[in-house]
């Protein structure tokens, strides 16, 4: 039986950023792109 998933933003988070890894950006230039992402997010009206 598979677990479910794992929805919290922080999961999210490093999901993304491992995934932005593994296309080759660097880890600190992923950390840099999601900050900015969720900033953006959190400031959108």
């Amino acid at each position: 039986m598979k677990a479910p998933n794992d929805l919290s933003i922080w999961s999210i988070i490093e999901r993304l950023q491992r995934r932005l890894e593994r296309q080759g950006m660097s880890a600190a230039a992923a950390d840099k792109a999601v900050a900015i992402a969720v900033r953006q997010l959190a400031t959108a009206r």
